[in-house]
C-alpha cells in the first residue's frame, strides 16, 4: 500500500503510515483493500501462523525502515557537501600575503623591544651591542620570531577558524563536518605548512586537489571553505 501523504510503500495490514505517521484505515476503506483477520475458532495453530507471519513482516519492515534512513542520511550529507565552496589557491594566496604584513608589522614591533630591552641589559653591565655579543641576540630575535609565527597561526585558527586575511578574504579553517578545529589540530597544520614550504609543492597541491586542500590540511584533516557556504549551510 502506497501512502497518500507521503507516497512511502509498505504493507497493507498497517493502519498507519510508519514515515509520517498517517492513518490507513480510512484510505484502506476508501480503496477496498480487505486485510484478513484470524476467526476466533482457529486455535493456537492459526494464532501461531499469524504471529510467525507478522514476525517476517516485521523484519522485512524494518529492513526496509532503516535502508530509507540510510539513503536519507547519504541523500542530505550529498546535499550539504554539494554545497560547501572551496578556498581557492588565489584567494588562499591573498590572505596569506596579508598575514605577512601583519607579521611584518608585529615583527618590526618585537625587534624594536627586543633591542631595548638587550641594550638595556647590557647597559646594566657597562656594556654595548657589538660584533661580539650581537649573535645572542640575533638568536633570541630568531626564536623571539618563530614563535610570534608560530603563535599568531595557531592561535588564531584554533580560536576563530581565522586569521585577519582569512576574515578578509572570507575564509575559514574548519574541520570534519564543518566544525571547528581544536588548538591541537591549528599546531598540527602550521607544522604542516613549515614542511610543506620546504617544496612548495604541499602548496601547490592546492591546485589539483578536487576540495582544495594542501598537504598540511590532508595532515591535520582539516579544509578551507568560504565563509558565505559555511553560513548557508546553517541555514
Amino acid at each position: 500500500m502506497k501512502c497518500p501523504k507521503c507516497s512511502y510503500i509498505t504493507f497493507d495490514y498497517l493502519d498507519q503510515c510508519k514515515r509520517c505517521g498517517a492513518d490507513w484505515v480510512s484510505e484502506r476503506v476508501r480503496l477496498g483493500i480487505e486485510v484478513p483477520k484470524p476467526s476466533p475458532g482457529e486455535g493456537q495453530r492459526s494464532t501461531a501462523v499469524i504471529e510467525e507471519g507478522m514476525g517476517t513482516a516485521a523484519l522485512e519492515l524494518l529492513l526496509d525502515e532503516e535502508f530509507d534512513r540510510l539513503y536519507e542520511r547519504l541523500k542530505r550529507e550529498e546535499e550539504k557537501a554539494s554545497g560547501v565552496r572551496w578556498g581557492g589557491f588565489l584567494r588562499r594566496a591573498c590572505a596569506f600575503s596579508v598575514d605577512l604584513l601583519v607579521l611584518l608589522l608585529f615583527s618590526f614591533l618585537l625587534f624594536y623591544f627586543a633591542y631595548v630591552g638587550y641594550s638595556v641589559g647590557l647597559a646594566a653591565h657597562h656594556r654595548s651591542l657589538s660584533a661580539d655579543n650581537v649573535g645572542v641576540f640575533l638568536r633570541i630575535l630568531l626564536f623571539a620570531w618563530f614563535s610570534l609565527g608560530t603563535g599568531y597561526f595557531v592561535l588564531f585558527h584554533g580560536l576563530a577558524g581565522k586569521t585577519v586575511g582569512k576574515w578578509l578574504l572570507g575564509l575559514r579553517v574548519v574541520g570534519a563536518r564543518q566544525g571547528p578545529i581544536t588548538y591541537s589540530q591549528a599546531l598540527v597544520r602550521c607544522v604542516g605548512a613549515l614542511l610543506s614550504a620546504l617544496s612548495g609543492l604541499g602548496f601547490l597541491w592546492i591546485l589539483w586537489s578536487r576540495e582544495k586542500r594542501g598537504w598540511h590540511d590532508l595532515l591535520a584533516h582539516t579544509w578551507v571553505i568560504r565563509e558565505e557556504s559555511l553560513t548557508s549551510l546553517k541555514d
